[in-house]
């Protein structure tokens, strides 16, 4: 009857209650002597599953299970304690690998949380703790978008391939990197100034219809096949290198140049017209000299079907352009030439298909 309180009820309730507690307790006593490591868990499978030590990070393996009916998203459980403002997603889609980030988090939780839905994409992934933030990691079988919300406690993530997201792709090529810095002088390198300008092309075309796609965010080594392969995966309809050039022996040189691939032909706008656009708009960017454009057995360029070519924005070994490549102002004069000239190829492109 309402308004009344069952005492009995209530005291069944708190008997039930301890029993459990001192059971968990027990149990959490028993577990804490243990150290079982196992490397490849089945799905569903999570008896034993403890922290995995990788160079002092307590790390967990994460267990998925596929849900039917839920295509294109899945469900990553999170603790009650956490609030939406405390997750943010991190698309490292150079190693094609989505990192979900959760302040005041254990990743020790994740030994029991089971992340559900359409993960068919998903190869694999753990839970690593960082000081009071987890950062789920999942290892993707190929590059997508996401987008999330968060309701009751559950991450919904979902995602799609870069071409259903965007009509206007292109992949900034910002090479060397890792242990191949280019061309050295004046205490610059290369690896460094086209990966500067590189992220200046992506920063003046955020938010606008033109998405950017980078081969490597940071200072690290790519293959030429990698560079041609993420143009490919993300359907890119067009793809510019960024180099420089250097001449040891003659460092009077200096000027602008643009490569492309001859050999391979599209009808309409192609390798020779991107170039083109890519040498006049860099060359009026920087107040420069043209050297021309050049015929060019770049691997990548080879091995691309789309309009590509490779922009060599200055000599580094020579004394007054070498200067201006170091300094921020001249870097974002760069990033502004190749941005126009992108804007320019597009509109072409989508001329010719009207």
């Amino acid at each position: 009857m309402k308004g009344k309180t069952d005492w009995r009820g209530y005291k069944t309730l708190t008997l039930w209650t301890l029993l459990c507690g001192g059971c968990m307790a027990a149990m959490m006593w028993w577990a804490a002597g243990k150290s079982i490591v196992i490397a490849d868990t089945a799905p569903g499978d999570r008896e034993g599953y403890v922290a995995q030590e990788d160079e002092g990070v307590e790390r967990y393996r994460l267990t998925l299970a596929e849900e039917e009916g839920k295509p294109g998203h899945f469900t990553i459980p999170v603790a009650p304690a956490v609030h939406a403002e405390q997750i943010s997603i991190e698309n490292r889609y150079t190693e094609r690998q989505l990192w979900v980030y959760i302040q005041g988090a254990q990743a020790a939780d994740y030994r029991d949380y089971v992340i559900t839905g359409d993960v068919s994409p998903v190869v694999g992934g753990w839970a690593q703790q960082q000081e009071d933030m987890t950062i789920l990691k999942l290892q993707m079988n190929a590059i997508q978008e996401y987008s999330s919300v968060m309701e009751e406690n559950r991450l919904y993530v979902e995602y799609m391939s870069p071409e259903e997201c965007f009509e206007r792709i292109v992949v900034i090529d910002p090479r060397c990197g890792g242990e191949d810095a280019g061309v050295k002088a004046s205490g610059l390198q290369e690896k460094e100034i086209t990966l500067q300008i590189a992220r200046a092309v992506r920063q003046r075309l955020d938010g606008s219809d033109i998405k950017v796609y980078l081969t490597r965010q940071e200072d690290v080594d790519v293959a030429s096949e990698d560079r041609t392969l993420l143009a490919r995966e993300v359907g890119a309809d067009l793809y510019v290198a960024v180099s420089l050039n250097g001449d040891a022996q003659d460092r009077e040189q200096f000027g602008t140049e643009v490569w492309y691939n001859g050999d391979y032909f599209l009808p309409g706008f192609g390798n020779l017209q991107l170039a083109d656009l890519l040498e006049r708009q860099v060359t009026v960017a920087v107040s420069g000299r043209a050297n021309g454009l050049m015929l060019s057995d770049d691997a990548v360029l080879q091995r691309l079907t789309i309009p590509g070519a490779l922009v060599k924005v200055g000599y580094l070994t020579h004394e007054r352009e070498g200067k201006m490549l170091g300094q921020q102002g001249y870097v974002d004069n760069v990033a502004a030439g190749i941005t126009e000239a992108l804007r320019q190829a597009f509109a072409e492109l989508e001329s010719e298909e009207s």
